[in-house]
């Protein structure tokens, strides 16, 4: 996927080819803990003032906001590099995201 291997000394083609592995665990990652943090804002909190539910909400949407962001730089680096891997990653962990 990254261009100019030839180019590498032979650590950084290490680091790219480590890279180039993880990317779609690294995906399926930020997949996952995303639609966890969703599924945690939304359950019910019995017992607790809106206050203490704005509260609590408020910090799983700072660890949904990371895993955002974290998903986000690996779209922007694989899409302008590999726009077809993005799209088959795409069909295969956002199917059944509404």
């Amino acid at each position: 996927m990254l261009k100019g291997k030839e180019y590498m000394t032979g650590r950084q083609q290490v680091l790219v080819e480590e890279f180039e592995a993880e990317i779609e665990s690294e995906y399926a990652l930020c997949i996952a803990q995303l639609q966890k943090a969703q599924q945690a804002i939304e359950w019910a909190t019995a017992g607790l003032t809106e206050q203490q539910q704005n509260l609590a909400n408020s910090e799983i949407d700072a660890l949904r906001k990371y895993w955002h962001d974290r998903l986000e730089a690996l779209i922007n680096l694989v899409s302008w590099r590999a726009p077809q891997l993005l799209q088959q990653l795409n069909e295969k962990y956002l199917q059944d995201i509404h």
